[in-house]
């Protein structure tokens, strides 16, 4: 199966296809971020979360955030999902995947393209608690 470099939707994909999804003989470092659900008593034990999404709108951006990562640091590709749909706790949710020459522009880069996504993409989730009750973000 191809692996699409923005991808929003209820399928996730192989760590190891996204990861043979890309190859550049220049590119000496990949960094991955993987976002999960977790559930913690401060947080009020979240047992699942409810991803929805407009998701053109999301692509478009999500592309614009990754066309400026490239620019700002140098890399040389990204890929970046997210779920939408239900997802449990402790099932990854979100994922971001630099390649870069060197580890320090993968770090950066990654690391701008998780902020600005969460900041920008129109995601949204909802909060189900262990006691019933909900919260959207």
């Amino acid at each position: 199966m191809s692996v699409p470099q923005v991808y929003i939707g209820e399928n996730w994909f192989d760590i190891n296809d996204i990861l043979n999804s890309y190859r550049d003989e220049t590119a000496g470092a990949v960094d991955i971020f993987l976002g999960i659900p977790r559930s913690a008593p401060e947080d009020g034990d979240v047992i699942e979360l409810h991803y929805e999404a407009y998701i053109s709108m999301a692509e478009k951006i999500i592309k614009e955030i990754i066309d400026e990562a490239k620019e700002k640091f140098g890399i040389k590709h990204a890929v970046v999902h997210h779920r939408t749909g239900i997802v449990p706790v402790t099932v990854p949710s979100f994922l971001v995947a630099v390649w870069s020459g060197h580890r320090q522009e993968a770090f950066e880069a990654c690391r701008y393209i998780v902020d600005e996504t969460k900041a920008r993409a129109p995601i949204w989730k909802k909060e189900v608690f262990r006691t019933g009750e909900e919260s959207w973000k």
